[in-house]
């Protein structure tokens, strides 16, 4: 019985195989362009497709990631990834030229290279790489004749795995369009100039890409200024009203409301950028580092050249991040102060409008009981006449007082029933509005 696989576990395990080097052997050079894409590679895919169809090639399916194809004249190399895709060139030197490549970074000595499928891409180049790869045997090289070779006045040389190759970067763009790159390999096996290879066209693409960020970020910078400055003086502000016991604290929420809405549209339109060059950056740092390189004699190191000229432009990425967090931070804990003052500021209005109830209610309550008793002294008096008025009908033989004591003796009854019909009504009027 076969057992059951989840169906992402051969995806999963095949992705440490996705991109593969192979290994290389002799000299020659590597040509790689770099395109970027917003959304998907379509358009890019389509036009590579369509020129492998007119060299009778199968063509490249969406769910393909990694392409290699062995043509005539050179290996095809293709390279998908989130947001970029790779086209590299591989050339293998058959002249026999064992020393520093006599046509290095020459583009008319390679016109066998399909230059013009690249020329009517239909996105634009973000970045090409000329890596030109030679056999040195340990001869002494001037870093005039590497400067002079790649075209520079300052280049970034190093040695690699303890000696057992050179490299040498220019770290620029000539006229052609190229990022120069050349790799002397002196005791290299075939895989481990192939796995160089790759780490030296990886630290170049990510090298570009980790700056790509930088400026997105100085676009930004002058903005996240103005609102780390307005924000300090609405803090400084709300410190103010706080202390004088201000109720007008409530004019800086539309303030901060704002500040607030900008922070966070900042945040959406870089932070994608901010993660990625992150992201690129601990790609191109790990691959410096699996380089394992150490100090040519008479030239400027790699690593010494990449943190004088690069770090500043990673650090200050870094610290954009960094500054647009605390605003955001410090946002928030304005936001909860001004709250809490609000709340306390409405407490005690509360508290007041309560004090000011209970004596309205106190002042009610005693017109009230004036009302009763006037009302209570009428009824009385118009009680008594209604006594009167009766006694009166009657012949004076059937009464058992005279009129004058009747109505004496009748007050305090009238007086009596008045009261209690009054505060009856008042009682009932007060449970119905309870109930309401």
């Amino acid at each position: 019985m076969t057992m059951q696989e989840h169906p992402l576990r051969r995806a999963l395990s095949n992705e440490l195989h996705t991109r593969p080097f192979f290994g290389y052997d002799g000299t020659g050079r590597l040509i790689r362009y770099m395109f970027l894409f917003e959304g998907n590679d379509s358009s890019i895919l389509a036009h590579v497709n369509s020129w492998l169809e007119r060299c009778s090639v199968t063509i490249i399916e969406n769910s393909e990631k990694f392409r290699r194809e062995v043509l005539e004249h050179f290996i095809l190399r293709i390279e998908r990834h989130t947001e970029f895709i790779t086209i590299t060139f591989i050339v293998n030197d058959n002249t026999g030229n064992m020393g520093l490549p006599v046509f290095a970074f020459n583009k008319d000595a390679a016109s066998f290279l399909p230059f013009d499928m690249i020329d009517t891409m239909p996105v634009p180049v973000f970045h090409a790489i000329w890596l030109e790869v030679a056999d040195f045997q340990g001869d002494s090289i001037t870093s005039d004749a590497i400067c002079e070779l790649l075209a520079v006045d300052n280049s970034g040389s190093s040695q690699i795995y303890e000696g057992a190759g050179q490299v040498h970067f220019s770290f620029d763009i000539d006229n052609t369009g190229f990022s120069r790159i050349i790799l002397l390999k002196n005791c290299l096996n075939p895989d481990r100039v192939g796995r160089s290879i790759l780490r030296l066209l990886e630290l170049e693409t990510y090298r570009i890409l980790t700056l790509f960020g930088l400026p997105n970020v100085r676009s930004q910078m002058s903005e996240l200024s103005a609102m780390e400055k307005e924000l300090q003086e609405l803090i400084q502000n709300l410190s103010r009203q706080i202390d004088i016991e201000s109720n007008d604290v409530d004019a800086l929420l539309p303030r901060l409301s704002k500040i607030a809405a900008r922070v966070e549209e900042m945040s959406a339109v870089t932070s994608y950028r901010l993660s990625a060059t992150k992201a690129y950056q601990e790609i191109f740092l790990a691959r410096v580092s699996g380089l394992n390189m150490s100090r040519l004699d008479g030239f400027q190191s790699i690593p010494g050249f990449l943190n004088r000229r690069m770090l500043p432009a990673m650090q200050t990425c870094i610290a954009f991040g960094e500054r647009l967090n605390s605003v955001s931070e410090r946002v928030a804990r304005a936001g909860s102060l001004l709250r809490a003052q609000t709340e306390t500021m409405i407490q005690n209005q509360n508290t007041a409008l309560l004090a000011s109830m209970d004596k309205r209610a106190s002042t009610q309550l005693r017109l009230q009981q004036t009302v009763e008793g006037l009302s209570v002294i009428a009824g009385t008096y118009y009680g008594v006449r209604l006594v009167e008025y009766i006694a009166t009908t009657i012949p004076s033989q059937y009464l058992p007082l005279a009129i004058t004591q009747i109505k004496a003796l009748s007050v305090p009854i009238v007086a009596f029933i008045i009261y209690t019909i009054i505060h009856q009504a008042t009682r009932t009027k007060h449970r119905s509005v309870f109930k309401k």
